[in-house]
């Protein structure tokens, strides 16, 4: 079984107060999902794959037997759409999306379509029953354990699978929730034919410690005080 986490975020993740949503560098992120045992990730920045495609090309200079799948958090009107293997350049105006539109434009891209974190902050809520999704985040390390619990219940209701993230927005925070996945062959396309299958195993649930820290580290960037991390290939 291969363990995944699919929803992570590097520099190239904005943000319109802190600029910087995600605090560390593409780099770092691979460097810390292969330190820990992951046998690949989904960089799902907000609204770009630039950090997914920057990170599974540094990838092949770090490990070649890692894989990362270039992705995207969709931040639509109604709440977030993550499209897991969207491998073209992508940039997306935040909220100029109706969500059913972004799932739609996920589908143009064969994207996996996930619902992330649906009942937390950003999460779509009852609107999941209402658009067509391949899989929920069953667990987020973000999120209080009531709403996983509800997420997974949503999608036991819904016969969907499910998948576990970390949403990590600083290196530190990755393989908080893993997802265990049966595959035999290490590709983006074997990873997403198994979510729809629902071929999937929550293998980790950790919930995340570290907000303090990432607030502080966004106030001093904010202020000029701490330099943003570099979002390219170094």
């Amino acid at each position: 079984m291969k363990k995944f986490d699919f929803h992570i975020h590097t520099c190239c993740s904005k943000h319109w107060l802190w600029g910087v949503d995600g605090l560390s560098s593409p780099r770092e992120i691979v460097e810390t999902a292969v330190n820990r045992g992951l046998d690949g990730i989904a960089v799902s920045d907000h609204n770009t794959t630039k950090g997914g495609l920057l990170a599974a090309k540094i990838a092949k200079k770090i490990d070649k037997n890692f894989l990362v799948i270039p992705s995207i958090e969709v931040k639509s009107r109604s709440g977030d759409v993550l499209g897991i293997g969207v491998l073209e350049e992508l940039t997306i105006k935040s909220r100029s999306l109706t969500a059913a539109e972004a799932v739609g434009q996920m589908r143009e891209k064969d994207a996996v379509v996930v619902a992330p974190h649906p009942y937390g902050r950003e999460g779509l809520g009852s609107l999941v029953e209402k658009l067509k999704f391949d899989a929920l985040e069953g667990f987020n390390a973000h999120i209080l354990p009531r709403y996983n619990t509800k997420a997974k219940e949503l999608a036991r209701k819904l016969k969907l699978p499910t998948v576990a993230s970390s949403d990590a927005h600083i290196a530190e925070e990755i393989a908080n929730g893993v997802t265990g996945l049966d595959i035999d062959e290490l590709s983006i396309d074997a990873v997403k034919e198994a979510i729809r299958k629902g071929k999937t195993k929550i293998i980790q649930e950790k919930h995340t410690k570290s907000m303090g820290r990432i607030y502080s580290k966004k106030i001093g960037i904010l202020f000029r005080a701490i330099k943003p991390p570099p979002c390219g290939e170094t």
